[in-house]
């Protein structure tokens, strides 16, 4: 004789497949918050760091500006060091003492 067959419903099925997408999402969404959180933090960790190297390029165009108008006013060591950095590819512009520091963009 034949046993009774028995029809499950799709309701427990689909119940656990919608949970897991659910806490899928979940997690993913809090990954994703501690990413930000922590990009955000290497942001303003940056900012300080990008503010002093903008300052000391400023600093340092200015000294090469100086340096090249000693080697045009015939200082021959300013010479030296001028001619010593054209010969690594370093032009520099006498006239551009003071260059304009772009400030990091901050949202």
């Amino acid at each position: 004789m034949s046993e009774p067959v028995k029809h499950y419903g799709p309701f427990a099925p689909l119940l656990l497949g919608l949970i897991t997408l659910a806490l899928w999402f979940g997690f993913q969404t809090t990954q994703l918050v501690k990413e930000r959180e922590s990009l955000a933090n290497l942001r303003t960790n940056q900012t300080t760091i990008y503010a002093n190297a903008q300052k000391m390029r400023t600093q340092l165009d200015a000294i090469a500006a100086e340096t090249a108008k000693l080697a045009q006013a015939g200082n021959p060591n300013a010479a030296l060091i001028v001619n010593a950095l054209k010969q690594r590819g370093i032009t520099i512009d006498p006239n551009k003492a003071k260059p304009a520091a772009d400030a990091p963009a901050s949202k």
